[in-house]
């Protein structure tokens, strides 16, 4: 059972993060300083210092957690009782569904981090936890088309890794992309964001139905 102080040290730790993250989403990771972060926290900019000495290791730290409720509604559409294909199909539905409810949140808070860590000319510190948590989120769902390979319902021409892990990161950098758009009209005729993704959601399902 943790001490008083540790529960504290992850209640303040929380807190930071939390602030870090609302920041982020509403300036982007360049405009934000650590003094902005402690004083949304309320911590001093010292105590900041202290959790995270450098304003990258929260960064990293604000992208891990937020795989976190992404890792948890995976899991629960992996244990559904429905065939395999019909859960790929919730997959996406999911991916889609996050992007209304956040409203473009997440998905800008995800580009500006992928920005941010493709433009740098060192790895970020810890980015290396971040890029296991990918990879376990994608070795859950493995299975999955492993299922659907087996009953017969999904394509099994393809490897089941490199399947699922084309189809969420494709899915998902098109939705953030189209959500991020979707106040820039850059069509003749103005097709929204929602129409555009379910389009290639059954792209993505007819293309993997077997």
């Amino acid at each position: 059972m943790p001490s008083k102080r540790q529960e504290n040290k992850q209640l303040q730790t929380d807190k930071i993060v939390e602030a870090a993250k609302e920041l982020f989403t509403e300036r982007g990771l360049n405009d934000v300083q650590m003094k902005d972060v402690a004083e949304r926290a309320g911590a001093g900019v010292a105590t900041v210092f202290r959790y995270f000495p450098k304003k990258d290791e929260l960064i990293v730290e604000v992208a891990i957690r937020s795989l976190d409720a992404v890792e948890a509604e995976f899991q629960r559409i992996i244990s559904m009782k429905s065939s395999a294909f019909e859960r790929l199909e919730q997959l996406l539905d999911t991916l889609l569904d996050a992007q209304k409810a956040e409203q473009y949140k997440s998905a800008r808070f995800r580009e500006a981090f992928e920005s941010y860590a493709s433009f740098r000319t060192e790895p970020l510190p810890e980015i290396d936890r971040y890029l296991a948590r990918q990879r376990q989120i994608m070795d859950l769902l493995e299975p999955l088309i492993q299922d659907g390979q087996r009953d017969g319902s999904i394509n099994s021409s393809i490897p089941a890794k490199p399947l699922i892990v084309t189809i969420i990161n494709s899915y998902s950098s098109f939705t953030n992309n189209v959500a991020l758009k979707s106040s820039i009209s850059y069509l003749d005729e103005d097709i929204q964001p929602e129409t555009q993704q379910k389009v290639l959601k059954k792209i993505l399902l007819d293309y993997c139905r077997a």
